[in-house]
């Protein structure tokens, strides 16, 4: 291994990226402009931490790829794993099609989701990360300028440290931004003469409300996992067990939907009531609050293209949040930055160094069906289009017709679960088999209906 590569930015999506680097490169610097915390405690740099977290299957299984063991230590530490066959402990919900919770499933490891806080995880994949000898912590340094010591290559970057004057620089053969949504690499290229990558984008207007409790009778009730998206509402809200038997209770909505911000555990428990199940509403009423109800306003969703710049430095790449960021709700975006670490992966073991073109081209064509799902509003209007197309009316009742099905079909319902965790991509849900689930369903709800009248 040879050459130095530096990450901007210490959250997940950096932190597993300078674990594949480290792979290449004989030292990996991880530039961040927080002191990090020896705790698993929120941090000020990710201010979406105290709200609800998903690990997505996908995003798990690529995380134990690269560091093998890490996901028992998970488990070990604290973290809630469900790995069951029986499907009961998870409780999902669009609309009004709830998932089927009967039966087991055919493939329950591919599914197995490890149910913790974003700081929990963040701290554990960091003190792991830590133990690779190659990678070293710049800690409460800003990033500056990016230096450009050839002709169309980026060589290193400027840093300073935030308690102190003056700067230094960094030279790298490669620099990853990984600094999220608050990237600046758009500014810095066009200080090196660089156009800024165009934007794709949606609008939400979302915000978060969110708290964390413990629930003392929690072994009243089985669920672990209680996550609703209804449609016609903008609404949607999600009770989750993490560590060490704390939970997180969410309300998200458009900013103008609500009648009120919550502001205590009481008026949290009043909008849960919208779509925690009946039987787990009376433990959710004898809870205790932990934290104050915590607020996260976020715009919508960007996609920077930069595949589609005619002119772009070597020796920069982008990825995670910084790259292209969703609609938290969905909670893609830590699996969606540990996929873009491992298309990096990929393109390291062709070439070194990464041809930023390529790199691009394989990110999108990753980024393209998940963001084409986020772009979809829940009031069933695609941002910018006065009108549907037939196309679009068609998979909406395509899709309709899916999650029906789903109420009574584990097949449909771990066809629509592998979707959900990036494990399979969206046209699997038309296969042959998944179809044929789906015909037999409605045929059978046909005949009965015929029969009763």
């Amino acid at each position: 291994m040879t050459g130095h590569a530096v990450v901007l930015g210490a959250g997940i999506g950096g932190l597993i990226t300078a674990a594949v680097l480290a792979e290449r490169f004989s030292t990996v610097s991880i530039v961040e402009r927080d002191r990090l915390p020896d705790t698993p405690i929120d941090r000020r740099g990710v201010t979406q931490g105290r709200h609800l977290h998903s690990l997505l299957s996908r995003g798990s299984q690529i995380i134990e790829e690269l560091l093998p063991g890490f996901l028992a230590d998970l488990g070990a530490a604290g973290a809630l794993v469900l790995d069951d066959v029986d499907m009961s402990r998870i409780y999902s919900r669009i609309g009004p099609y709830t998932f089927n919770r009967n039966d087991p499933a055919a493939d329950p490891a591919a599914l197995t989701t490890y149910l913790v806080s974003r700081p929990f995880l963040e701290f554990h994949l960091r003190r792991r990360v830590a133990t690779l000898s190659n990678v070293l912590f710049l800690e409460g340094r800003d990033v500056g300028d990016l230096l450009a010591a050839q002709p169309e290559r980026v060589t290193g970057v400027t840093v300073h440290a935030r308690d102190a004057a003056g700067s230094e620089a960094l030279n790298a053969d490669l620099i990853i931004d990984a600094t999220g949504r608050a990237t600046r690499t758009p500014f810095l290229l066009e200080r090196l003469g660089y156009t800024r990558p165009s934007e794709q984008t949606f609008t939400v207007d979302g915000v978060y409300y969110s708290q964390q409790i413990a629930i003392p009778d929690q072994d009243d009730f089985r669920e672990r996992m209680i996550l609703v998206l209804p449609e016609g509402k903008a609404q949607r809200g999600g009770l989750v067990a993490c560590e060490n038997n704390r939970w997180t209770l969410t309300i998200a909505s458009r900013a103008d939907d609500l009648g009120y911000a919550p502001t205590d555990f009481g008026e949290m428990l009043t909008l849960a009531e919208d779509f925690v199940p009946a039987h787990i509403q009376q433990p959710l009423r004898r809870a205790q609050p932990l934290t104050e109800v915590s607020t996260y306003r976020y715009p919508g969703g960007v996609w920077r293209r930069y595949d589609r710049m005619t002119r772009y430095p070597k020796g920069l790449l982008v990825i995670g949040d910084a790259l292209c960021c969703l609609d938290p709700i969905n909670g893609q975006g830590m699996a969606m930055a540990t996929l873009h670490a491992h298309t990096l992966r990929t393109q390291l073991r062709r070439a070194n160094p990464v041809d930023p073109q390529a790199f691009y081209t394989s990110i999108a064509a990753v980024i393209k069906p998940v963001w084409a799902a986020n772009a979809e509003q829940p009031s069933g209007r695609t941002p910018g289009r006065a009108a549907t197309s037939l196309r679009q009316r068609a998979v909406r009742w395509s899709r309709r017709k899916i999650l029906e099905a789903a109420v009574d079909d584990i097949v449909i319902t771990e066809r629509l679960m592998r979707v959900a965790n990036l494990i399979d991509p969206p046209q699997r849900l038309l296969e042959p088999k998944v179809l044929a689930h789906v015909v037999a369903h409605h045929a059978r709800q046909s005949l009965s209906r015929r029969r009763t009248k």
